[in-house]
């Protein structure tokens, strides 16, 4: 006969079945059931007893010795079926009597030490007879949690992404209209490009280098008298011609009523390196030397120093790059060098997760674990400075979260900081302020030592351990009329509340002990002498940890209020959304990239920069060209705030910035091809 199918459970076999399936606590196989029964003749004891002994009901001389008479496979099945029973724990019966040591083998389990787990199952779900949640999928690797493995699918999504799906989508112009002082968002064709975007317009943000740039104008190619000159002919070539475009583009982000701009001429410009590949980081410094962000404020602080009209001494002024060296150098020592990004590495040490300890840990080293070590300092500070937050290569797995907790908690940054413990001429104080800091921590830990000695002994709560011998002498203990057995259970009781009374008190003392040193330590380098330099935080960008135009956003901060910015859309957030984002964070991602500066009056931050008369007039002829083409209801409900233009309506040459490509094209000047030689 061929394939088949073993004959149905008589109604007394299934009898027997469920007296076998109620004895092993309704975890019983019905077929194994089955198995056995037949294997010995249908004699329930038997059964019974091979049950408790492990017998599957198989037999050696063949797979269906026990079950001789076989169906036809298309012979309805009769009964549900059970999922086979997953544990591999010996069964101990305490119903029968104790004739094999059921009793003992009972008390010996007992005994033995099996942590008690609690939470979801670990076993793999059977859709039909699943009755609580499980961290394991169907057809899942063995031992993967579902964390893991949503960490696995969204790594595997990431990889096998495709950049020609990331599509430019271009708005229709009716929603291309900003509102109000909503930020304009600045957009790449090129999906890869969007680091290089975010980066651009989080400068726009600071104002230390909106006001540098729209005040620059470029000196004349030939000569002349630059007191004299009416009309500056814009740049094609050089660093002149990089300026220039980000002089146009600023100016076009703070007049302009589009709300998205095309950055692709400014792309070409600073020739600005596509992000590739999954496995790069967007803008990683530590991939690409110099990294965009580097290349950008190299250009434009050397611009401006070298070819303003506005600094005709050519005086060097500090607006992105910092001076830092050994804090023993003398003013002529070779080893001084310049730094426009500070790298900060995330995640290497749990104590030190958030800007200002990482900074500590790297630029002032405990000497008693660094020997002679030359502490680096910052001899000049800059106007601006970045802050690229380094991260390992590769996330952790969720099983090693316990031993890498700072890559699992979100990197802590102030909304202004302070950099005098860092400088030159704040060395000798900062040093020994945090002399005096790491005293207090190590009594802080010393305390904490003493703190957990008196409270546990070989692993164990004694706290918790006394607490329950005098619940045992107040509720348990009987004195059995016993006026001496009384006494003595009074006194217990006495001795005991004293003992827990005088431990309590103790922690109580060591826990307020050291939470006053935590502070003192934490607030030690905050007194004036070290708050001269305060730097506030104008931008931040964030990655998810995938890949693509869509896995990148920024935050600026605008007259006050904060913006997240990600491809075309705007939106107002809360101060604490951009301390606290989580975004990344199992996949060794998040915010990489800070840009901070001086700290300014909101006045000052709020004034609007002095663009070129002619760029403006641009702009605004831009704006009116804008509002033309859009369809009569909108255009009468947009109101534009900048006042008109200065110059008479010329014949439109939009600027490249404008995103309308079908009606704008570039000036005949940029026709040339860019040279970025001086």
């Amino acid at each position: 006969m061929g394939e088949g199918r073993a004959i149905p459970a008589t109604p007394q076999e299934a009898a027997d079945i469920e007296t076998l399936n109620a004895m092993m606590g309704g975890s019983l196989d019905p077929a194994h059931a089955l198995r056995l029964l037949r294997k010995h003749k249908n004699n329930l004891e038997k059964a019974a007893s091979a049950l408790l002994e492990g017998d599957n009901g198989e037999d050696d001389t063949g797979p269906y010795a026990d079950m001789p008479n076989l169906e036809p496979l298309d012979a309805p099945t009769v009964g549900p079926r059970t999922p086979p029973r997953t544990s591999s724990l010996p069964v101990i019966d305490l119903t029968k009597d104790d004739d094999d040591n059921e009793l003992a083998r009972a008390l010996q389990a007992s005994l033995e030490d099996q942590p008690t787990t609690f939470g979801p199952s670990n076993r793999a779900p059977d859709p039909n007879w699943a009755m609580v949640p499980s961290n394991a999928e169907v057809g899942a690797p063995s031992g993967m949690s579902q964390d893991e493995q949503a960490m696995s699918r969204a790594i595997e999504a990431s990889l096998s992404y495709n950049i020609t799906e990331d599509i430019f989508e271009e708005l229709p112009l009716e929603e291309r209209v900003r509102k109000g002082d909503t930020p304009i968002a600045l957009r790449p064709t090129a999906s890869g490009l969007a680091y290089a975007a975010l980066i651009l317009h989080g400068l726009f943000f600071v104002p230390q280098v909106r006001n540098a740039i729209a005040e620059w104008l470029p000196k004349p190619d030939h000569g002349g008298d630059e007191a004299n000159l009416t009309e500056i002919t814009p740049p094609t070539t050089g660093p002149a011609y990089q300026v220039w475009t980000l002089l146009e583009l600023f100016a076009n982000m703070d007049l302009a009523r589009l709300s998205e701009l095309c950055v692709d001429a400014a792309m070409n410009a600073f020739a600005a390196e596509p992000w590739s590949s999954p496995a790069e980081r967007p803008g990683d410094v530590s991939s690409r030397k110099p990294c965009f962000y580097e290349r950008l404020a190299s250009v434009v602080e050397h611009t401006l120093h070298q070819n303003n009209i506005g600094n005709p001494e050519s005086t060097q002024h500090r607006l992105f790059s910092l001076q830092y060296g050994r804090h023993d150098a003398e003013p002529d020592d070779a080893s001084r060098d310049n730094l426009c990004c500070v790298k900060v590495s995330v995640g290497l040490n749990p104590d030190a997760n958030d800007l200002v300890s990482s900074l500590a840990a790297e630029l002032a080293p405990d000497p008693d674990k660094v020997a002679s070590a030359k502490r680096q300092v910052i001899l000049e500070p800059s106007e601006v400075i970045a802050f690229q937050l380094i991260r390992d290569a590769a996330p952790p797995s969720y099983d090693a979260a316990v031993g890498r907790r700072s890559e699992r908690a979100i990197f802590k940054f102030p909304k202004s900081v302070y950099l005098d413990q860092f400088m030159k001429e704040s060395y000798e104080l900062a040093n020994e302020k945090r002399g005096a800091q790491r005293k207090l921590l190590q009594d802080v830990k010393e305390l904490e030592t003493k703190k957990k000695n008196l409270l546990h002994y070989n692993d164990k709560d004694t706290l918790a351990d006394l607490q329950s011998c005098l619940y045992y002498y107040q509720n348990v203990a009987e004195s059995n009329d016993d006026p001496k057995r009384s006494e003595e259970l009074q006194e217990n009781q006495q001795k005991l509340a004293r003992i827990i009374e005088r431990i309590q008190d103790e922690a109580k003392d060591i826990d307020s002990t050291i939470a006053r040193l935590k502070t003192e330590a934490n607030g030690m380098l905050d007194c004036p002498e070290l708050q001269k330099h305060q730097y506030d935080l104008r931008a931040v960008i964030v990655h998810d940890g995938l890949f693509g135009r869509s896995h990148l956003y920024s935050y600026v901060k605008c007259k006050g209020k904060w913006w997240k910015t990600m491809d075309y859309m705007v939106t107002e957030v809360p101060e604490d959304t951009v301390l606290n984002d989580p975004a990344g964070l199992h996949l060794g991602a998040g915010p990489y990239f800070l840009l901070c500066s001086r700290t300014m009056s909101q006045e000052e931050e709020d004034a609007r920069a002095p663009w070129p008369d002619n760029i403006k007039d641009s702009v605004k002829h831009n704006n009116r060209i804008f509002f033309q083409q859009l369809p009569p209801e909108v255009a009468s409900q947009v109101v534009d705030p900048n006042s008109p233009p200065s110059s008479p309506y010329i014949a439109p040459t939009p600027s490249e910035h404008t995103i309308e490509s079908d009606t704008v094209e570039p000036p005949v000047s940029r026709d040339e091809p860019m040279d970025t030689t001086d």
